[in-house]
């Protein structure tokens, strides 16, 4: 398997105190416009909160290849475990207008919130971010596609 290792963008996450889920992720959440958030998230991930998280630099990678979520460990080790306070970041940096480092044209952002069965995609559709989670081990988990992007921490 080949993948680009060439980072899309840098980006710098400010850190979070203790991350309530419920209390950022909803449906129509002003100004981050989210459209829709899948059964699987909601059942997962609604109630969950976040420890505090330390600041750190972090980076995008495009997938040059089809992966599924343990290939894509497999290939980024725990570089590519993510918190959702750093997706939160990205989602909010996009609704400020700027530059952020969240792909909009159809491409999926690919988060692996650590110690949970599930890879997020992350992505925008008709003027809205669609947040689902997929079954990282099972007969039904998602192969991502060449173009989408990985968050990981840089080293």
């Amino acid at each position: 398997m080949q993948m680009d290792h060439t980072t899309r963008k840098r980006f710098y996450f400010p850190g979070s105190g203790q991350f309530s889920i419920r209390d950022h992720f909803a449906v129509g959440f002003e100004p981050v416009h989210i459209g829709y958030l899948g059964e699987n998230f909601r059942r997962t991930y609604l109630d969950l909160v976040v420890p505090p998280e330390s600041p750190g630099d972090f980076s995008t990678r495009n997938l040059t290849e089809r992966l599924s979520g343990p290939q894509i460990v497999e290939r980024f080790g725990e570089s590519c475990l993510v918190p959702l306070p750093v997706a939160w970041h990205l989602l909010l940096q996009h609704a400020s207008g700027q530059p952020g480092a969240l792909l909009t044209n159809g491409q999926t952002n690919i988060l692996i919130h650590p110690g949970v069965d599930y890879t997020l995609g992350i992505f925008w559709f008709h003027g809205g971010w669609s947040i689902r989670a997929y079954p990282f081990h099972s007969d039904k988990q998602r192969a991502w596609f060449a173009g989408n992007q990985v968050i990981v921490r840089s080293a």
